[in-house]
């Protein structure tokens, strides 16, 4: 079985005949951005929208087929309704587990260049829900049919993962799930599958890394719902569960690039510590103002912290400027301690 590790992934282009990217024009109400998808897939276990399934041909040739090695990620079949791939001009992918893998066209006996299929863990898909499933329906990319584009990306979303995949590699530069609070049986039962789940589900009881993770948090039952697609009903929040798909696609196979700098942790400040912490940043502060929202006491292992205003992120309100989110990562003594520089 073919395997190629999780954090040296070769970025495949996939010839222009192949369409796994759909057109339309930029909706919504913040800023949108899109990133080149060809040559790739996002899939999830818990259900994608009608047609991601479909790898398609934009011609039609003579001779159709499509080979894997990675039969155990993922099933190859000719769409239905068809009778063969050269009918159907394309095939159809239905995740079995979480992984990464790849599908080659042969198209008039020749081969093409391999297709990425990332099938991210699902638990990340719901955290990013849980999160910030608003800021992603608003910085979605729609196109004409007013369904997500493959294309899409959120910027606050890439941000919410970062911190995510920051500490898993935090966790193995140290050696020590616990400086999460992650279960070490469970973050090394099944990685890199497991780091995800471990790291997203770490803490207990009133002590919980991430909010949505708490059964008694207002964030929590749209976490659950959103194990699977069928389960989310809000259309604005179907919009976020897809941008979720792509979004955590993208972190799990380590195609987005960090947008925070190493950030470990991430929180949405209220109107008073916003304002202490954009007095901070005026004044080149080295140390963080008592009302900042956090502190070096709360990162013992990790300080001192430095706290950062994340250009791009969606605000908190269409009315206000104040970030969602910020971000915490480590820093040096010299360093001052808010920068709103990635």
């Amino acid at each position: 079985m073919r395997r190629i590790p999780l954090f040296f992934i070769p970025f495949w282009l996939l010839a222009a005949c192949f369409n796994v990217v759909e057109e339309g024009v930029p909706s919504g109400s913040t800023t949108q951005s899109e990133r080149d998808v060809s040559g790739k897939m996002a899939l999830a276990l818990g259900g994608i929208p009608p047609g991601w399934e479909l790898l398609s041909l934009d011609e039609s040739p003579n001779s159709l087929d499509f080979t894997t090695e990675d039969n155990d990620l993922f099933e190859l079949s000719v769409p239905d309704g068809f009778g063969s791939f050269i009918e159907a001009r394309g095939a159809e992918l239905r995740p079995l587990t979480v992984g990464i893998g790849y599908v080659t066209p042969i198209v008039n006996t020749r081969e093409r260049d391999p297709v990425q299929i990332t099938i991210s863990p699902q638990r990340l898909i719901q955290i990013l829900m849980g999160e910030a499933r608003g800021q992603m329906a608003r910085e979605a990319t729609l196109g004409n049919d007013e369904s997500v584009k493959r294309s899409s990306v959120s910027v606050t979303g890439d941000a919410i993962g970062a911190v995510i995949r920051n500490r898993i590699d935090l966790i193995n530069e140290a050696g020590s799930p616990g400086l999460f609070k992650a279960d070490r049986t469970r973050y090394e039962s099944n990685p890199p599958v497991s780091y995800y789940e471990a790291v997203i589900e770490g803490g207990d009881g009133g002590n919980f890394q991430f909010s949505p993770v708490d059964p008694d948090d207002p964030t929590h039952e749209i976490y659950e719902a959103a194990a699977l697609r069928d389960a989310v009903t809000d259309d604005d929040d179907l919009v976020a569960y897809d941008q979720a798909v792509l979004t955590a696609a993208d972190i799990f196979n380590e195609e987005t690039a960090d947008p925070t700098g190493g950030a470990f942790a991430f929180y949405s400040p209220d109107e008073d510590e916003y304002e202490a912490l954009q007095n901070a940043l005026a004044e080149g502060a080295l140390d963080l103002p008592a009302g900042a929202g956090t502190s070096d006491a709360r990162y013992p292992s990790l300080k001192p912290i430095q706290v950062l205003i994340l250009p791009g992120i969606a605000t908190a309100t269409s009315r206000t400027d104040r970030p969602s989110f910020v971000f915490v990562r480590e820093r040096l003594e010299t360093e001052p301690a808010v920068t709103d520089v990635p």
